[in-house]
């Protein structure tokens, strides 16, 4: 067996050499030996005779890692992992914890509906939203968005939820990011009817996509609260529009993802009660 501390100077995961890039294998093999010295770090030369590259060339890795917050330098001049990873980590500790969380509530979405249960988070420096689960209509037709992918946030009830207690100001700075680009006939593509919606979102407890992301689509979603009360996702109900009539969708489906949606909160530790 090797020993734990043995250097890893290859990617975790096998990789088509094609598509080998030398200076991001070098950052990354950088960061790996810096990691595992804990938290006294490493020295320049230390680094340059681990990974065994000069150090004029550590040096500038270095410092595009330090710039990045990947790296750190500590008081006497040897480099620590940086504050990134602590956002990092943060960031998957809370989506495999919402993840776990939600997933009873998505199947039982899932087979009431027989439709197609997304589960989304927003990524405001994309300035959209994302997919990070998702369970497949039990119906012939599937819908294309897969786990990881990425979506606008004015033309889908999953943004109009995860958007809907950003003030005017800051909601108008993430739809810049992107834009409001006209997907279908229905897509609001104006401002200040988008604030409608919002509002919309805020008194009813849940926000819908008629047929605006997607031609044929609708999609009903509600906001999920942690225990400070700020809204850090959304579950939906999507489908064809022949199976999601309106009909179906106010008279039932809202219910049913609010409460979907209420239930994974309170797993959060919101405590709020009642609508959200």
């Amino acid at each position: 067996m090797q020993p734990l501390n043995k250097p890893l100077n290859k990617p975790r995961r096998n990789m088509d050499s094609k598509f080998y890039v030398q200076s991001i294998a070098r950052a990354f093999t950088i960061l790996d030996e810096v990691s595992r010295a804990n938290d006294h770090g490493l020295s320049l030369s230390e680094i340059a005779e681990k990974i065994s590259l000069p150090i004029s060339t550590v040096y500038r890795i270095v410092q595009n890692l330090i710039a990045w917050q990947h790296l750190t330098e500590k008081d006497n001049g040897n480099y620590t992992l940086g504050f990134a990873y602590l956002t990092y980590g943060n960031i998957v500790k809370r989506d495999l914890v919402l993840t776990n969380y939600a997933r009873k509530h998505m199947e039982d979405l899932n087979q009431k509906t027989k439709e197609t249960i997304y589960l989304a988070i927003l990524d405001k420096m994309a300035g959209d939203i994302i997919y990070i689960d998702k369970l497949e209509s039990h119906r012939n037709i599937k819908l294309a968005a897969g786990v990881g992918s990425h979506n606008y946030i004015h033309s889908t009830a999953n943004g109009k939820c995860l958007a809907s207690k950003l003030g005017n100001d800051k909601l108008r700075e993430l739809l810049a990011v992107r834009g409001m680009p006209a997907l279908t006939p229905n897509t609001v593509t104006d401002f200040g009817k988008f604030v409608e919606e919002i509002k919309k979102v805020r008194k009813t407890g849940f926000a819908l996509d008629d047929l605006e992301n997607e031609p044929g689509v609708r999609c009903v979603a509600a906001p999920i609260c942690d225990y400070t009360g700020n809204v850090v996702a959304a579950v939906s109900i999507s489908g064809v529009e022949a199976n999601m009539t309106p009909e179906i969708i106010n008279n039932e489906y809202s219910k049913l993802v609010q409460e979907a949606a209420l239930n994974i909160s309170r797993q959060m530790g919101y405590d709020g009660g009642g609508r959200q």
